[in-house]
């Protein structure tokens, strides 16, 4: 027997990936003739026969549309996974950018709290921390005496104008003693 001239007629060069799968296909197709045939052990006219059929232009054009239809699919499967890919790279990229920043920024604000931390740690911020305190402290005291000092002359002047117009109980004699109770 000749050689198999098949293979010619599949692939157009070397390089002809369709051709290379056309033949794989073609290859498959003879295992699978070769094992149903006469029981796994065909004779040489049916292996003649499967390549007669093998060789007509329907048959090398069918192998090489299965061929393109799987190239076709292994590229758009290549291609899907390529995608998903750059995707989660980017969404990642992208989360890591944001991370980053918001990293910084939190790292910028740590930095400026610490300082103020550190500032107050010293005896000068102690100092002046406690002066403070002390300042609102007194402020706060002057406040309230103002308060209650300011009540107490609203509360004599209202006394002295009701005994001024006689509706104060005049006649009734004030010691000291009671004075002081009722301020």
């Amino acid at each position: 027997m000749a050689y198999n001239t098949i293979y010619g007629k599949l692939t157009a060069d070397p390089n002809d990936l369709v051709g290379a799968l056309a033949y794989i296909i073609y290859k498959q197709q003879k295992v699978e003739f070769c094992k149903t045939t006469s029981g796994g052990n065909p004779s040489r006219e049916e292996i003649e026969r499967f390549h007669a059929i093998a060789s007509l232009d329907a048959s090398i054009a069918a192998y090489r549309s299965q061929a393109e239809a799987m190239a076709q699919a292994f590229l758009n499967e290549g291609l899907d996974d390529l995608v998903q890919r750059t995707e989660a790279e980017t969404r990642q990229d992208v989360l890591y950018t944001y991370i980053g920043t918001i990293n910084a920024s939190l790292q910028t604000q740590l930095t400026t709290v610490n300082g103020a931390l550190a500032a107050k740690r010293t005896w000068v911020g102690w100092l002046r921390d406690v002066g403070g305190n002390l300042i609102v402290n007194v402020v706060t005291i002057l406040v309230i005496g103002a308060l209650v000092l300011g009540y107490k002359f609203i509360g004599e002047l209202q006394q002295r104008t009701e005994t001024k117009a006689g509706l104060g109980s005049a006649s009734v004699p004030v010691s000291p003693a009671t004075d002081a109770v009722k301020n």
